[in-house]
């Protein structure tokens, strides 16, 4: 049998034992079955890559770590941020500078699936809550997704933040540059 079939058994697993225990939790609580998934993942897909050459990478990004009250929109295209320096955006976007990588924002899975099809990555970095990255790695399977948590900082879906660190160290461990 398939390495696939036995790692997705795993994901459906780690999928359906997050949906039972987070059903009544708040989205800013903690959740360890989430972080478990994520880390096994995570660790995961940079085994299967770690000696192969990533042409194509999406940073696929949630468009609640966009200033809520911004005027200048980056959901159809991330290169309308003015740099302001209010949100993340400014900083993802010296990534693209530094890094052969391709950024998209999605308002929803539906969108990110698309994004996914359209750029045909040989790797993701996603960005999102618990319950947006668990369902959305869990649905791209087989494509290689490394998921990060972004962080909810007053209340879900609005002005939230992800650590450039975290996903700098993502690309510094794929790119040699």
């Amino acid at each position: 049998m398939n390495i696939n079939f036995f790692r997705k058994i795993v994901y459906d697993f780690y999928y359906m034992l997050f949906l039972f225990t987070d059903r009544k939790k708040n989205p800013v609580e903690k959740n360890e079955i989430a972080e478990k998934f994520l880390e096994y993942n995570n660790r995961i897909v940079e085994k299967e890559l770690q000696n192969r050459e990533i042409k194509k990478t999406l940073i696929l990004l949630p468009h609640c770590v966009q200033k809520y009250v911004c005027p200048y929109k980056v959901t159809s295209d991330i290169e309308n941020c003015r740099n302001c320096g209010q949100c993340v955006i400014s900083d993802l976007l010296q990534l693209k500078k530094e890094y052969p990588v391709e950024i998209k924002i999605a308002t929803g899975g539906t969108l990110a699936r698309k994004h996914i099809k359209e750029t045909r990555p040989n790797l993701v970095i996603a960005v999102a809550c618990k319950r947006d990255l668990m369902s959305g790695i869990h649905d791209a399977f087989p494509v290689k997704v490394i998921g990060v948590f972004n962080k909810i900082l007053n209340e879900p879906c609005v002005n939230t933040t992800v650590s450039i660190e975290e996903i700098r160290k993502v690309l510094k461990n794929f790119y040699k540059i």
